[in-house]
This record gives structure tokens, C-alpha cells and sequence, in this order.
């Protein structure tokens, strides 16, 4: 765990290069491929918010989060990742050009303070979930006829936004969908270098798809009422 404010680890991250950053909202989650830049803070709708130009990502600074630095355990890439304590990680960054022996990540740990975690602590923050992960999302109450419908939307359209938006993150990404596929209720979309991959269980009751005239597909969550 690294024992550094979030703004100074996430500022830190553009002079890594480019990492794969995976962000989870439940029942959507969205893998990009992107550099870093600066994390710019300002105050919107009672957020306190870093927001980096350069990847999109917006993280709300008043939200208590931890920070962690751990291995992939494919290839022990080092995966920096953020979740609210207690609660399993929905926010990882995995730097992908650098190993975990690498002197960059021996440097990252000395200069953040940081305390390490064993693999089974990983685990139970689920460093290594996969994208569609989402405990007890339903996927087939529909016999496909609500993922066959959204499928056929994505591939009349041009472009797609998708807004991945969580209790500390968010990130509103736009790509053209090239590669589009299914499984039960989860629907999974791509741009043609796989920059952007989107899984999206589109059987949630809060699951949305709309288009603005001449515009883009979207999809979101809507916001549960409080």
C-alpha cells in the first residue's frame, strides 16, 4: 500500500508512459490504453476533483481511497490500483512498460512510502478480476433479446461515448466500435486497435443506450436514487 496523498501518486504516473487503466462501475467497465498527464484539481457537483487531460480520469480527492501497488500475476507487470477501503479495488492502472524489478518501480516505492501486500490480500481486492466481474449481475433474463438489440444499435452507429462512473472515479470515453461480441447479457465492444474495451451488462435494470440525433451512442448507468 503506498501511504502518499492520491494526487501526488496520480501525477506521478506521467512520467511512466502509457499504462492500461481498467475502471469498474457495476455492471460496466471499460479497459483503456492511454498516456497520463497532469492532475488538475477543481470543485464540481460536490466533488473535490483531480482531473487528468491527457487519460480522461477524473477522482474525487474528499472520497477516503487507498492506494496499492502489486503485480499482475500473468506477467508481474506492476498494477497500481485504487478502492475504498475495505471494498475491493475499482480503479487499476497496470504499467506496461516496466516489470516489477524494474529500477522505476523500486524508485515508485521507495518515494511513496510503500508497504507491501502478500497475494492473498491481492486477491481479496480483486487485483485479478476480470472485466465482467460483478458478483451476482444477472445475464439472462431476457434470452438475449436486449444485448441483440443494443449489438445491432453499435454496429449502425459511428460513434460511441461511454461514461464509467463510480463513488471516487470517472471517465467518459468516445471510440468507433469495431469489434462487437456477447455472451448471456454481456455485451462486449472494441475499437479496431483495442484501445478502448468496453464490457457492459446491458440486463441491468439501470443499464442505458441512447442517441441524440446526429450524434453518438451512449452508454451509461443511470444514478441509483438516493
Amino acid at each position: 500500500m503506498l501511504r502518499s496523498p492520491i494526487s501526488e501518486v496520480l501525477n506521478h504516473l506521467c512520467y511512466l508512459g502509457q499504462g492500461t487503466m481498467v475502471l469498474r462501475q457495476k455492471g460496466l467497465s471499460l479497459a483503456k490504453t492511454t498516456p497520463f498527464g497532469l492532475a488538475v484539481a477543481y470543485q464540481k457537483n460536490g466533488w473535490n476533483i483531480l482531473h487528468d487531460q491527457v487519460s480522461g480520469l477524473e477522482t474525487d480527492t474528499s472520497q477516503p481511497q487507498n492506494i496499492y501497488l502489486m503485480t499482475d500475476a500473468s506477467d508481474r507487470r506492476p498494477l497500481l490500483a485504487v478502492g475504498e477501503p475495505g471494498q475491493a479495488i475499482d480503479l487499476s492502472i497496470r504499467l506496461d512498460g516496466y516489470s516489477w524489478e524494474s529500477p522505476a518501480v523500486t524508485a515508485l516505492l521507495r518515494k511513496f512510502n510503500a508497504v507491501s501486500l502478500d497475494c492473498a490480500q491481492s486477491r481479496q481486492l480483486g487485483a485479478g478480476a476480470w472485466l465482467d466481474d460483478w458478483g451476482d449481475a444477472s445475464r439472462t433474463t431476457s434470452d438475449g433479446i436486449l444485448v441483440r438489440s443494443a449489438a445491432e444499435t453499435l454496429r449502425a452507429c459511428e460513434w460511441l461515448e461511454v461514461e464509467i462512473k463510480n463513488h471516487i472515479h470517472r471517465n467518459v470515453v468516445r471510440f468507433t466500435p469495431s469489434f462487437i461480441d456477447s455472451e448471456g447479457g454481456v455485451l462486449r465492444v472494441a475499437d479496431h486497435a483495442c484501445r478502448h474495451v468496453v464490457y457492459a451488462n446491458v440486463e441491468a435494470p439501470d443499464f442505458r443506450m441512447t442517441r441524440v440525433p446526429h450524434g453518438p451512442v451512449r452508454i451509461y448507468l443511470e444514478p441509483t436514487a438516493a
